[in-house]
């Protein structure tokens, strides 16, 4: 054999050897491995929930058709996909199917069947995809309602416990007593992550409440996902005593005639500030405020705190056994509020008649004015007409005996 037999047979080997390798690495690129990613909103089902699955695809392929089977848990709502199309290098193709719950769905994880069917040149794809169903609520926890409760301005907090895996959202609570008014009437607190805790906090006015029982509810709203729940709703019975937070003591009056004064100490037996307090006496066909002190201003009255006052009144009427005092403050949302309380009065009073009879008085003082001053004029007429008397008597006397 010669040297250019030998070449020839070598350039055909190696013709030969690249051609293989071309089909080869074809062969190669038409059957890739394909990622798969999924996730699923809301991330943990309730039972009768729906929701959303999205699988993501990566890599070259191309997908013919792409389904997905539901099972005696959950259900698949919507069609299958078809004719998807090429996943290019690099890309990512997402998928959605709409699923749900079902009412009786129990707590685990369940698995959804994915089937995947490729083009002339790509291999078919199954896989098992996971939804996690869990029914746990919210739990709701008063920390701070006692089980009696003065006619007061008092402040209640109620702890939001998310006890799921997964986030909620537009979480809402909303208070609910007989007598009594709540202030926010609800409140709104947002988004609880897994395993938090969020608080929301109401004033309670039983200011005009009744002695009574009452039941306090307390209920909570909320979103997992798009499904909308009425969650854990918690009610305490509390006995309301009657009694006013404000309380006054130390009380004494001091009478002149027909007028007033009372004076004495406020105290604040509740829980919260009493703020902008101002004590008077309202004006009736009885009794009538008068200067100098016919308002009081206290200020803010905290809690547990007590301020003197002191107030004038005329009483109209001697059927009068007490005189009304009011109260006026504004709660810590600035809320304003008014009692009133009769502060007896001892020992009957020196009635002096109406506007007429009153007006009349200062003429009888004139009178009695007048008197004493004619009795002194009277008096001091009569001294010196005795002295004037006595002095003459002496000058007559000493004219009978002359001086030797």
């Amino acid at each position: 054999m010669n040297l250019k037999t030998i070449l020839k047979t070598i350039i055909a080997a190696c013709v030969i050897l690249a051609a293989c390798s071309s089909f080869a690495l074809a062969d190669t690129d038409i059957r890739p491995a394909l990622t798969l990613s999924y996730s699923t909103e809301p991330e943990v089902l309730m039972p009768g929930d729906t929701g959303t699955l999205t699988i993501t695809m990566q890599k070259n392929a191309y997908i013919a058709n792409a389904a997905i089977e539901g099972n005696e848990v959950i259900e698949i709502l919507g069609e299958s996909y078809t004719d998807v199309g090429l996943v290019g290098p690099g890309d990512a193709l997402e998928l959605t199917f709409n699923i749900k719950a079902k009412d009786d769905a129990p707590n685990g994880v369940h698995f959804l069947d994915l089937e995947l069917a490729g083009g002339s040149t790509t291999y078919d794809f199954n896989s098992r995809i996971p939804i996690k169903i869990d029914d746990r609520d919210l739990k709701l926890i008063i920390s701070n309602l006692p089980s009696t409760l003065m006619n007061e301005v008092s402040s209640v907090s109620v702890e939001v416990v998310n006890r799921r895996p997964n986030e909620v959202t537009n979480v809402i609570v909303s208070p609910e007593g007989e007598g009594m008014v709540f202030s926010p009437s609800e409140v709104f607190i947002g988004a609880i992550p897994a395993g938090n805790k969020s608080t929301a906090t109401f004033t309670l006015n039983t200011m005009y409440s009744g002695e009574q029982a009452s039941d306090v509810s307390f209920a909570v709203s909320y979103f997992n996902g798009d499904n909308f729940h009425n969650g854990e709703k918690i009610t305490k019975e509390v006995d309301i005593t009657g009694q006013h937070s404000l309380i006054f003591t130390s009380i004494e009056t001091e009478k002149s005639g027909n007028r007033y004064t009372v004076s004495g100490d406020l105290n604040n037996f509740g829980t919260t500030d009493a703020k902008n307090v101002i004590v008077s006496i309202p004006k009736s066909d009885a009794v009538v405020p008068v200067q100098p002190y016919a308002k009081y201003f206290i200020g803010t009255l905290e809690a547990d705190d007590f301020s003197s006052f002191e107030l004038s009144a005329q009483v109209l009427s001697d059927n009068a056994s007490s005189i009304p005092v009011l109260i006026e403050f504004r709660d810590p949302n600035n809320a304003y509020i008014s009692i009133e309380e009769d502060i007896e009065i001892d020992g009957q009073i020196s009635f002096a008649g109406d506007s007429d009879k009153e007006s009349s008085s200062p003429v009888a003082i004139w009178v009695v004015a007048g008197i004493v001053a004619i009795a002194v004029i009277a008096l001091i007429g009569y001294s010196w007409k005795k002295r004037r008397d006595e002095e003459k008597t002496d000058q007559e006397e000493n004219s009978e005996f002359p001086e030797e």
